[in-house]
């Protein structure tokens, strides 16, 4: 049987603007490509089968003179829905898709549950930075011009600063203890009672750290983490 990759239907030179609810369409465009998808589908049945960083084929960046391709973001939920990737696992995509200022891919990914850390504030800052600069520098031809008319860097500091003050404890025992470390049987810095506010400064792996309204800084478990 012909192995498929992923490249083979999303890569650096596709332009795919139908959806995944425009298979059914008589297009042999579209027909071409439905017997990849189901093909590869077959072959990578489970998430163990996925490479999450594929992914990032998905993402777009329309804000710049150089674009050679597009996806429609509907395929980032797709594959988001079909492996039922957790939030927690979509960080580097996140980074990505703030860099690329892909509005849509943001969406999405803060859709699925994904909880926005300092780190997605720092690449915001980031970003936000560097578009100034390439603005100042006003080109209007070239790799590295910046298609202003295009950005999309605002509307995404909006939805990144609404999920960042949404976070609250939730625990059926009615609190959780902030730990000094990662495990169970780490020192208990605070009891945190169910739905207080926290910061979340870091969402990877099991444990995250976090800040209470105290101002304290220690570690949570994920799953005592939900959006308001």
């Amino acid at each position: 049987m012909e192995k498929i990759k992923f490249t083979d239907m999303f890569n650096e030179g596709t332009n795919i603007k139908f959806t995944p609810d425009d298979l059914n369409k008589t297009d042999s465009e579209i027909e071409n490509f439905k017997k990849k998808l189901m093909l590869y589908n077959e072959q990578h049945p489970l998430i163990e089968d996925f490479d999450i960083s594929n992914l990032s084929y998905l993402l777009n960046n329309e804000t710049f003179f150089d674009l050679q391709h597009y996806t429609n973001s509907s395929w980032l939920q797709y594959f988001i829905t079909k492996y039922k990737i957790e939030g927690s696992k979509l960080n580097d995509l996140m980074q990505q898709a703030i860099q690329q200022e892909d509005y849509n891919a943001v969406k999405i990914l803060l859709n699925n549950n994904y909880i926005v850390s300092q780190k997605d504030l720092n690449t915001l800052a980031k970003t936000e930075k560097e578009i100034k600069d390439k603005v100042q520098e006003n080109k209007t031809d070239g790799y590295e011009s910046y298609i202003i008319s295009n950005s999309k860097i605002n509307l995404i500091s909006n939805e990144i600063n609404k999920k960042l003050y949404s976070y609250k404890v939730s625990d059926p025992d009615g609190y959780t203890n902030l730990r000094k470390d990662k495990n169970t049987s780490s020192e208990i810095l605070q009891q945190i009672k169910s739905g207080e506010s926290i910061d979340v400064l870091e969402n990877q792996g099991d444990w995250w750290l976090v800040k209470t309204s105290e101002g304290k800084q220690g570690y949570v478990h994920k799953s005592r983490v939900k959006v308001n």
